[in-house]
């Protein structure tokens, strides 16, 4: 009884790694057609001011890449260097085309390094981007008229 037991929990066992192994495989392919065709939306759920404590996302934050443009919709925590010119604009939000725009992949060959400048009429952003092959993300936005601030997120499936 002891044998048949164990035999089934290894069994149960070995199906859900296969499972499992077979889940990572099709994400991680899913993701590389996305980063490669430059076609892609993050959501963010976390972010981390650079002078303030870390903070939980609430509401849906996203990044948009497709082709030569980028769309954001992020919050901001922080000091600014300079006042907005309208007060209600706050956050990082932009739909601009990139400048710059590099991708590579990273050194443990998991994921891709992507940066990219863009212009505001009142920023000017510089982003660098982490998307691994589970979907994962890591955004920091650097900018000369405000600290800087990073996220973590997923990639939209």
């Amino acid at each position: 009884m002891k044998t048949l037991r164990l035999l089934i929990f290894v069994s149960a066992v070995f199906l859900f790694s296969c499972t499992t192994q077979q889940q990572l495989a099709e994400t991680a392919q899913k993701v590389t057609a996305k980063v490669e065709r430059g076609d892609f939306v993050l959501k963010f759920d976390y972010a981390m001011p650079l002078r303030m404590q870390p903070v939980n996302l609430t509401s849906e934050y996203t990044l948009k890449l497709k082709g030569d443009s980028a769309v954001a919709f992020l919050p901001y925590y922080g000091v600014a260097h300079t006042a907005p010119m309208n007060s209600s604009e706050g956050g990082i939000k932009f739909s601009e085309p990139v400048k710059d725009f590099s991708i590579r992949k990273n050194k443990r060959n998991d994921g891709w390094l992507i940066d990219f400048k863009v212009n505001t009429t009142e920023y000017h952003y510089q982003l660098h981007l982490v998307v691994y092959t589970n979907g994962k993300a890591d955004l920091q936005v650097v900018s000369a008229e405000r600290d800087a601030i990073s996220f973590t997120g997923e990639m939209e499936q």
